[in-house]
């Protein structure tokens, strides 16, 4: 996981042949948070973590889905080329 102080943008590689689009996002989500996925609030609470994983990956082979929504106080970008970027929702990352 990488940090962009300028952006105040977390961003997380993930391969989506060896783990769901969704299970990346809780565990990018809870590094972020420093803690454990199973202290977070349950995604399913938020989005439904099937639809994530049949919007992102797709049945056409593209890579370039993107998928964003609020979760956890955060704004939540899942691509279908493997990157989660989470920031946060109160601003545009200037500040």
């Amino acid at each position: 996981m990488s940090y962009d102080s300028e952006s105040k943008t977390h961003l997380a590689e993930f391969d989506s042949d060896a783990i769901a689009p969704s299970m990346a996002v809780v565990e990018a989500m809870a590094s972020v948070h420093d803690t454990a996925p199973t202290a977070l609030e349950p995604l399913v609470e938020t989005i439904d973590p099937a639809a994530i994983d049949r919007l992102v990956k797709g049945n056409d082979g593209s890579d370039d889905r993107v998928l964003e929504f609020h979760y956890l106080e955060s704004v939540v970008t899942v691509h279908g080329r493997g990157v989660v970027e989470i920031r946060p929702a109160d601003g545009d990352g200037d500040g």
